[in-house]
């Protein structure tokens, strides 16, 4: 697969304009405040990329964060949440916005800014969070001729997992957002015939807005749910719409299509309690985690970059029922947060697991 970037050149460029700046940086600061809160969680900032950068702050720098009067804390700057731990603050540049962060976690409900909260943001260390920065950093291309095949492209396969049954359960990136994947992902989507669609990016009120006759259809018909669940996948609201599309699920026979937007994260977490509930590996849950990444950014299996990145997964199982998982009490794990964290039945569990297999 090309690149848009090539790591090595990347690195270089970032190592020399840091030593530059580790010499020639006075002490930055700038102050904001906080303009909006999405529904993640994340405060948008009344700051633009354009400004941050030039006042002299980059990716990968540390900057010490005041939220407030009371609120203060050390984050580097990057662009994607994965490019911090579980539950690490993030200063995040997305284009020309500014947000701050924490990964699968919601800094809104962490710190109780809200609208309006004034933001300083001061230099700690010029790239002093490079060499992570490096092994995390995601790359992608928006272009199909970059990738081996449509469903790479797409981030669009069959699920694999433990017992379920062959042609059962897909997933996917988004099949009908304004991206360049989508119309392959919709062409994947169609030949798989999906019976019912967990649509966990969108909100029912978007329904209106798509414009493909078959997703559409999808709609009307009653075989699309809209979760809009963000990325705190273990809060009340998130944790209430995963309820809702595995209970469906459980009403409803398959085929069954599971997409975000990338169809990594959200999509992933979904998937794993599912593999983990039909028997799955560890290793084999991990394996397709992972390979969404493969698909999406280009990591390659064996490298540094991916074994920073396949760090994250076991923490999404990290006492799930108040004990570690393993492949020995995974099930079992998975069966009882199904039934106490996110609320299902019994019964509705033995549905699930029946119509997977």
């Amino acid at each position: 697969m090309k690149k848009v970037f090539k790591n090595a050149v990347l690195f270089t460029t970032i190592l020399f304009t840091g030593a530059i700046a580790l010499f020639a940086k006075p002490k930055l600061s700038v102050s904001t405040e906080v303009a909006s809160i999405d529904k993640h969680g994340n405060l948008n900032l009344a700051l633009q990329s354009s400004t941050f950068y030039a006042k002299g702050f980059g990716v990968s720098d540390i900057v010490t964060v005041k939220l407030g009067k009371k609120i203060s804390f050390d984050a580097p700057v990057g662009k994607n949440y994965s490019d911090v731990d579980k539950g690490a603050y993030i200063l995040r540049i997305n284009k020309d916005e500014v947000s701050l962060a924490i990964n699968m976690g919601n800094i809104f409900e962490t710190t109780g800014a809200a609208v309006g909260t004034p933001v300083t943001i001061s230099l700690k260390e010029s790239r002093g969070y490079l060499i992570t920065y490096q092994k995390r950093i995601l790359n992608t291309s928006n272009n199909r001729e970059d990738f081996a095949s449509d469903e790479i492209f797409a981030n669009f396969r069959e699920v694999k997992l433990g017992n379920i049954a062959p042609g059962r359960l897909y997933r996917s990136s988004s099949p009908i957002n304004t991206e360049s994947r989508a119309p392959y992902a919709l062409k994947l989507m169609k030949q798989a015939n999906p019976n019912l669609v967990l649509n966990l990016a969108d909100h029912k009120s978007s329904a209106h807005l798509i414009t493909d006759e078959y997703y559409s259809k999808l709609v009307q018909e009653g075989k699309v749910v809209f979760l809009n669940v963000n990325a705190t996948l273990t809060d009340k609201k998130a944790v209430a719409a995963i309820k809702d599309g595995l209970i469906a699920m459980s009403e409803n026979k398959g085929p069954y299509l599971i997409h975000g937007k990338e169809g990594k994260l959200r999509t992933g977490f979904v998937i794993d309690i599912l593999g983990g509930l039909c028997g799955a590996t560890i290793e084999e849950i991990s394996a397709d985690y992972m390979k969404s990444y493969e698909n999406y950014n280009g990591v390659k299996p064996g490298t540094s970059q991916y074994e920073t990145i396949a760090q994250v997964l076991p923490t999404l199982f990290e006492k799930l029922d108040g004990q570690n998982a393993n492949n020995d009490n995974l099930q079992q794990v998975i069966e009882n947060y199904l039934e106490k964290n996110i609320g299902l039945t019994r019964a509705q569990i033995e549905n699930l697991r029946k119509n997977l297999q």
